[in-house]
C-alpha cells in the first residue's frame, strides 16, 4: 500500500501528465521545414552504408563539401521510420523528451534537497516554455545532452566520481548527432573556472571536492578526444562558428533575436522570465554562482539568437530548485483526497493517449502537413517531369529533397554559404536589381514558390514563364523556351 501511495504522489501526476500531453501534442503531422531532409539524409546513408562528405541533394552545390554534423540522429530517425513508420519517429521524439525531463527532474531533486514535487514542476517547465522548439530535428539530442551534463555536474559537485565516466561517450554521441557539442566542453571548462571564483556579493562560490578539478579536466580532455571520433573531425566543434556569418543570421529566422510581439514569447517565455526574476529578487539568501552564471549566459545568448530559448528554460531549473527548496514541502505527503485526484488525472491522461494512438498509423508520407509543404505542387512536378533546374523556396527545399527533386537551395544553409548561391537566392526571391541576369545565368526550367511571393508575381508577368500549377498555397511555373507557343 505504501508503494501505491508513493506512485500517487503529486510529482508522478505532474511528470506523467506532462509526458503524455507532450506525446499527444506531437502526434500532429510533420511541419518543420528541415524534418523531411533529415529523414531523406538518413535514408541515403542507410542505402549507401556511408556518411556523405559532399552534397548529393542540390543541383547548385552537388559534389561540394558537406559537413554532415547530424548524421547519427538522421540514421536513427530513418531506421525507426523504416521499421515502424510514422509511429517510430514519434516514439523517438517522445523518448528523447521523456529522458530530458527525467534528467532535469533528477537534477532539481538534488538541488532542492529532495523536494520531489518542486523538482517535477520545474522539470516540466524546462520543456513546456520552449515547446515550439521541440520539433523532429537533431536539436532534441542537444537538449537531452545539455540536461545530462547539468545532472552530471550536479553529482560531481556532491563528490561523486562515477558520473565522470559518462562524459566521453556522451560527447561522442553529441558530436555525431548535432553541431552543438562545443556547449558540453564549455560547461566542463566553466565548471573548473568557476571553482576559482571567490564570493561576489550574494553569489555563493562553487566549491568542488578535493581533487575534482583535475579529474574534471581529464574528463574534459577525454570527452574532447571522444567527440573527434566523427566523420568531420574538428568541424564537429567548430560548426557553431557559422553563427558569425551575417548573411545567415540576418535571413534565417532561428538565428534572429526573439520577437516578443509573438504569442510564444509574449505569453510564454516573457512571463516565465518575469517569474524567475521576481523569485530571485525576493531571495534574501545567497544565490549559487554556477547556476546564476548559466541562467545569465543562456539569457544573453537567447537575446541574440532565439534558438537558445530551450537552454535558457532548462538552465533555470537547477537555480530555481535551489532557491525554492523550502517552498511548499507539505505537498510531499498528500492527503488521500489529493492522491485520489492524482490517480484520476493520470488515468484520464493514459486513456486519452490510448484513444489517440490510432492517429499514428501509416507511413510518414501520410503525416506530412500539406499546409506546411507543397505536397500537391510536388506531385504535379513529378507527374509532369518538372524536376530539373528547379528554383525553389528555401523553406520548401527540405521537402523537395525528401521527394527526390534536386534543389537550388535548402535548409542545409552552410553548404550554400560556400558560394554566392544563398545571396543569389535572396536576390531572386525578392526580385532585386540583378534578378533578371540571375534567371538567365542559372538557366532555370521550373520555379516553385508560395503564391504571392515577389518572384512569383514577377514571373507571372514574364512572357517567358507560364503558370503550370496553382494550389495548396503554392505555384509551379515553367520556363518557356524562346519561340515556343503557349502551352
Amino acid at each position: 500500500m505504501a508503494r501505491w501511495r508513493r506512485w500517487l504522489g503529486c510529482e508522478w501526476m505532474v511528470l506523467g501528465v506532462w509526458w503524455i500531453v507532450f506525446a499527444v501534442d506531437q502526434m500532429h503531422p510533420y511541419n518543420d521545414p528541415d524534418t523531411p531532409w533529415h529523414l531523406a539524409a538518413g535514408r541515403y546513408m542507410l542505402a549507401h552504408h556511408a556518411v556523405p562528405t559532399t552534397d548529393p541533394f542540390s543541383w547548385t552545390m552537388h559534389g561540394q563539401p558537406w559537413v554532415t554534423q547530424e548524421w547519427l540522429f538522421e540514421v536513427v530517425f530513418a531506421w525507426v521510420v523504416a521499421h515502424a513508420q510514422f509511429a517510430g519517429g514519434w516514439l523517438l521524439q517522445v523518448g528523447l523528451h521523456t529522458l530530458t525531463v527525467w534528467l532535469l527532474y533528477c537534477t532539481a531533486m538534488r538541488a532542492s534537497q529532495g523536494h520531489r514535487v518542486l523538482a517535477a514542476v520545474l522539470a516540466c517547465c524546462g520543456t513546456l516554455v520552449p515547446l515550439i522548439y521541440w520539433t523532429m530535428r537533431p536539436q532534441m539530442v542537444s537538449y537531452l545532452m545539455f540536461a545530462a551534463f547539468l545532472w552530471i555536474l550536479q553529482r560531481v559537485r556532491a563528490g561523486e566520481r562515477r558520473p565522470l565516466w559518462w562524459i566521453p561517450p556522451l560527447l561522442c554521441i553529441w558530436a555525431n548527432a548535432h553541431g552543438s557539442a562545443s556547449i558540453g566542453l564549455l560547461m566542463l571548462v566553466l565548471e573548473i573556472g568557476l571553482s576559482f571564483v571567490p564570493p561576489i556579493g550574494r553569489l555563493q562560490p562553487l566549491r568542488l571536492p578535493p581533487g575534482m578539478r583535475w579529474r574534471l579536466g581529464l574528463a574534459a580532455m577525454a570527452g574532447c578526444a571522444a567527440g573527434l571520433l566523427n566523420p568531420n573531425g574538428l568541424k564537429a566543434y567548430t560548426y557553431a562558428l557559422l553563427s558569425t556569418n551575417a548573411l545567415m543570421t540576418d535571413n534565417i529566422m532561428e538565428w534572429h533575436s526573439p520577437d516578443f510581439h509573438t504569442d510564444v514569447y509574449r505569453y510564454g517565455v516573457l512571463p516565465f522570465l518575469l517569474v524567475v526574476f521576481l523569485i530571485l529578487l525576493a531571495q534574501v539568501r545567497t544565490l549559487p554562482l554556477r547556476e546564476t552564471v548559466y541562467l545569465g549566459g543562456c539569457l544573453a545568448m537567447t537575446l541574440i539568437y532565439q534558438r537558445f530559448t530551450p537552454y535558457l528554460a532548462m538552465s533555470a531549473v537547477p537555480l530555481l530548485a535551489q532557491v525554492m527548496a523550502g517552498w511548499g514541502r507539505c505537498v510531499l505527503r498528500p492527503p488521500l483526497w489529493l492522491q485520489a485526484f492524482n490517480g484520476a488525472a493520470l488515468l484520464t491522461a493514459v486513456l486519452g493517449l490510448a484513444w489517440r494512438l490510432p492517429q499514428l498509423a501509416g507511413p510518414v508520407d501520410q503525416h506530412m502537413d500539406d499546409t506546411a509543404y507543397p505536397v500537391a505542387a510536388v506531385n504535379y512536378m513529378l507527374a509532369h517531369g518538372l524536376t530539373q533546374h528547379v528554383l525553389n523556396a528555401y523553406h520548401w527545399g527540405g521537402y523537395l529533397i525528401y521527394r527526390g527533386i534536386p534543389t537550388f537551395v535548402d535548409g542545409r544553409t552552410d553548404i550554400f554559404l560556400q558560394s554566392s548561391v544563398f545571396s543569389d537566392y535572396l536576390a531572386l526571391r525578392n526580385v532585386w536589381w540583378n534578378c533578371p541576369s540571375l534567371l538567365s545565368s542559372y538557366d532555370f526550367s521550373v520555379a516553385v514558390f508560395p503564391s504571392g511571393d515577389p518572384i512569383v508575381t514577377y514571373l507571372e508577368h514574364d512572357p517567358q514563364w507560364r503558370v503550370e500549377f496553382r494550389g495548396g498555397q503554392a505555384e509551379v511555373l515553367a520556363h518557356v523556351p524562346t519561340g515556343s507557343g503557349p502551352g
